[in-house]
């Protein structure tokens, strides 16, 4: 690390703070909640996802015992540290440091690197670690078959970074469909080296764990992933194409986004370039992924930050192009992605904690706040304010038998409901329903106490997720149901949500 700039470390603690600020500030989303429950029981591979995610939490939050929102991200914050100091290192691999400065500093100003990726926690936080890592060893592979040079050793490395970037998210064999794709079209050399079998062979057994997973459980997971993306029986679907395009220029920055366009179509104009082998690593590692999501989503609804991984590719692409740029042009490029992002933040944050009420025109009691997003990030602990005050009333009541167990059908908010709720008032989730409504859920039960039949238990949820046809399907299992106890959220004096509270009683059989 001796050729790190100082002032990079200090730029690396400076975004590091303003993240910690982040996490600390807002709650958990969907998603966060959601994979937090995969490191409450330790498995090789979960419903939607491989286990990294599940491993990273556990260690950041000390084995569980501390319970907050900085524990629980900190490893994206970290990871995000290590991703710039890869970043820098690929960028002065390509040419010199000021490439490497401009590639991390396009990388920071991306919502996908520095948000999404840096600050919340996904499998996408550890897979860019282990991706970033992946391309920096793909690149010096290809420059020292170029140049005659020994390889062997970079080999084993890059088997043991895709391995684990596959471990994170399956994005990951998309680095190793580039490498065929150099083989085939660039270089044939590759299939002489002996060093590319054995990183295959690293790679498959790094990712075995995950194959007998899914063998056990009939391959769910690819079940699950295929029918997201299946092309039978589905029209073309314009607004999911336009939500893709969209989403990918926002997620990566527009600054960015058009950017990095620019350089790739800045180079098929050029016919000869001085870094074409280490281009290639980059066009193949970014083009088919981008590809892909974006013929997916004319016909199937795709989520944007997918394609994150292959546009860091092309950041070092912009980074190059910068660097052949005069010096105030670039200045003015990179103030202007780095004032974008700053600006959305500033924005983003306040509206989330202090706008007052509800950007939903849905007013109504059982549906107040339906389709405002900011919703996901807003009133959770509150809300396991809320619940503990009904529970310990219902407790100290002698006339009924008061339910231990929240009745879930969906994931969501089953997740928020385990990490504000559960875990903090002594209440169990238990899922009922369909395995593609709750997921790894589905599995969760047999770490429970089972609901005994007879017993009473609560339905929870929040009136922007209120669906009535949950409701039905949870009264159908239960003797009787209460009337909804509508209880409000408020943000800034004004309500934007409501809680609503289904007592159940007499659970008639088990799922």
């Amino acid at each position: 690390m001796k050729d790190i700039p100082t002032k990079l470390w200090l730029f690396i603690i400076a975004v590091s703070l303003l993240k910690v600020v982040i996490a600390s500030s807002i709650a958990l989303g969907n998603d966060e909640v959601y994979y937090w429950t995969y490191a409450l029981n330790l498995e090789w591979n979960y419903f939607d996802h491989p286990p990294f995610v599940a491993w990273l939490i556990r260690i950041t939050t000390a084995n569980l015992q501390i319970h907050n929102e900085l524990a629980v991200r900190f490893g994206a914050i970290a990871s995000s540290a290590i991703c710039t100091l890869i970043v820098f290192k690929t960028g002065k691999l390509l040419l010199n440091n000021r490439v490497g400065w401009y590639a991390v500093l396009l990388y920071t100003s991306s919502f996908y690197c520095s948000i999404i990726a840096g600050t919340f926690i996904l499998p996408d936080s550890p897979q860019m670690v282990f991706w970033l890592w992946s391309i920096y060893l793909l690149i010096k592979i290809t420059r020292s078959i170029t140049e005659s040079l020994p390889t062997l050793n970079l080999w084993c490395l890059f088997g043991f970074a895709t391995g684990l970037c596959i471990m994170c998210k399956v994005h990951g064999f998309f680095i190793w469909f580039a490498v065929l794709l150099l083989a085939l079209l660039t270089n044939r050399k590759f299939f002489l080296q002996k060093g590319l079998y054995i990183a295959m062979f690293i790679s498959l057994i790094m990712f075995s764990p995950v194959i007998i997973w899914n063998v056990q459980h009939h391959f769910i997971t690819y079940t699950y992933h295929s029918d997201r993306v299946n092309l039978f029986h589905a029209g073309i679907n314009p607004l999911a194409f336009a939500r893709e395009i969209v989403g990918e220029i926002f997620y990566n920055n527009p600054v960015v986004f058009f950017m990095a366009w620019a350089a790739v179509f800045g180079l098929f104009r050029q016919k000869k370039h001085q870094f074409k082998s280490e281009i290639n690593v980059l066009l193949f590692c970014a083009l088919p992924l981008i590809g892909t999501l974006i013929f997916l989503s004319v016909f199937r609804d795709t989520l944007p930050h997918w394609s994150g991984p292959a546009y860091t590719c092309l950041i070092f692409l912009s980074a190059l192009q910068l660097e052949s740029f005069p010096a105030p042009k670039a200045k003015f490029i990179i103030i202007a992605s780095f004032g974008f992002f700053l600006i959305v933040i500033a924005t983003a944050l306040p509206l989330i904690n202090f706008y007052k009420g509800t950007f939903s025109p849905i007013k109504d009691t059982m549906h107040f706040g339906k389709g405002d997003p900011t919703l996901d990030l807003y009133g959770w602990k509150e809300t396991g304010k809320i619940v503990d005050s009904v529970y310990r009333s219902d407790k100290s009541s002698e006339k009924e038998d008061t339910g231990h167990t929240m009745i879930i059908t969906k994931w969501f908010p089953a997740a928020h409901l385990d990490f504000y709720v559960g875990t903090q008032k002594g209440l169990n989730t238990y899922g009922i329903g369909e395995i593609f409504d709750l997921h790894q859920y589905y599995w969760s039960n047999r770490f429970k106490q089972k609901l005994a039949a007879g017993e009473n238990a609560y339905y929870i949820i929040p009136s922007n997720l209120y669906d009535e046809k949950d409701l039905d399907f949870v009264k159908k299992q239960f003797k009787d149901c209460s009337a909804a106890l509508i209880l409000p959220v408020l943000r800034n004096g004004s309500v934007c949500k409501n809680i609503l509270i289904f007592k159940l009683k007499g659970y008639k059989r088990l799922y």
